[in-house]
């Protein structure tokens, strides 16, 4: 190889290792290029989805402030009404007492209380065995007596609305009920408490209808046993007392005339 082709190689050689240098810059160039142009859309973006949201953020944080400062104002300017009038908790006893009845409580056992399984919020009737005197005579006279249908309970002990706590309610030996009586009904239990016991029946929640019942007595209880059943009993009847009437004179007469050997007496 002469001198002139060794100067051309040469030449060329330089000029693909130029070619080569200058590629690699142009991609590193223009790869940097794109990663400056990449960061700058997504900071714009950000940018422009980020500020939206601090804006709303704020505005909201001003409107909370508002309605705080409001409640302030009207908080302070009900001050006189509220010292005339009480504030009642929700979880008040006065607040659940539906309107036109009257709390009334009464201690029960709990065999008599549905075994302790009650609630609040259910509804009872009320069966009451009382002892009545007998006119004229020593003794009482024991009957048994619905008194009260479809009776609202609003508290069991101290709670007010916590359904279940029938372990405990069945453990207790009597038990705390408090109904949502009429001021009638509420004199009546008050009497019945005193000359009497009360036992509770427990209603379905969908039954709210009341039906007149008869005391239950010897001669129900036949009547009863004899219609559904076609079984006669033998029960003592009550006798009717002897009360004497005047005829016009000062001495009053009987009923029933007596005789002795034949004569009046």
């Amino acid at each position: 190889m002469n001198l002139e082709a060794k100067r051309q190689f040469a030449i060329i050689a330089c000029a693909v290792g130029l070619g080569a240098v200058a590629a690699i810059l142009t991609g590193n160039h223009i790869e940097g290029n794109i990663k400056k142009a990449t960061a700058k859309l997504s900071q714009e973006y950000e940018t422009k989805q980020i500020k939206p949201l601090q804006r709303d953020l704020e505005t909201l944080r001003k409107e909370i402030k508002q309605l705080a400062s409001r409640q302030v104002v009207i908080a302070g300017s009900g001050q006189d009404s509220q010292s005339q009038t009480p504030s009642v908790p929700k979880s008040s006893l006065a607040l659940r007492t539906p309107a036109g009845k009257r709390a009334y409580t009464v201690m029960i056992d709990s065999l008599s209380a549905v075994g302790g399984l009650i609630n609040p919020g259910d509804y009872v009737d009320v069966l009451a065995h009382m002892e009545i005197p007998i006119q004229h005579k020593t003794g009482k006279n024991t009957i048994t007596s619905m008194v009260f249908q479809n009776a609202q309970i609003l508290a069991v002990g101290t709670n007010l609305q916590a359904p279940g706590g029938y372990e405990k309610q069945q453990e207790a030996r009597s038990l705390n009920i408090t109904f949502a009586l009429t001021p009638e009904e509420a004199s009546l239990m008050s009497f019945i408490e005193k000359n009497g016991k009360m036992q509770l029946i427990l209603r379905a929640p969908a039954e709210t209808e009341t039906e007149i019942m008869q005391a239950a007595s010897w001669g129900a209880l036949s009547e009863y046993v004899f219609e559904k059943q076609g079984t006669e009993l033998l029960v003592p009847h009550t006798q009717m007392p002897l009360e004497a009437v005047t005829t016009g004179g000062d001495a009053p007469t009987t009923f029933i005339d007596i005789y002795r050997g034949g004569v009046r007496n």
